[in-house]
């Protein structure tokens, strides 16, 4: 009973460790927000939605250097949005962001600009 038991649980804990359930890729991506002159924006909210995790979704606000972080790798997040007062909403993808190095890190920069 007892290796029946262990069995089950090493099947349970392989299946969850090599991607059955909803994996996501290590890494982190920091959004940095300007305005249309290239100055940071600060108190920006930032919503992102992240694929790999049953569709997961963050939000985070910018703070005084117009910058954003979340622990999710660019190419996990499906969607992004940055919202300001009296701006309309400005949606991003991973075309705005930097290439992932090799510790999974990317930067994405975002403008703005229209009301």
């Amino acid at each position: 009973m007892r290796l029946a038991l262990n069995v089950a649980l090493a099947l349970l804990t392989g299946f969850g460790a090599f991607g059955l359930s909803s994996d996501c890729t290590p890494g982190s991506t920091t959004v940095l927000v300007t305005d249309c002159s290239g100055a940071p924006v600060a108190g920006a909210r930032i919503d992102i939605k992240v694929c790999c995790a049953a569709n997961a979704q963050s939000s985070a606000v910018t703070e005084a250097h117009g910058l954003a972080s979340f622990q999710s790798h660019i190419n996990d997040i499906c969607q992004a949005t940055v919202s300001f007062a009296g701006m309309s909403p400005t949606s991003f993808g991973s075309g705005s962001c930097t290439k992932p190095d090799q510790h999974g890190f990317s930067k994405c920069t975002v403008q703005v600009c229209k009301r």
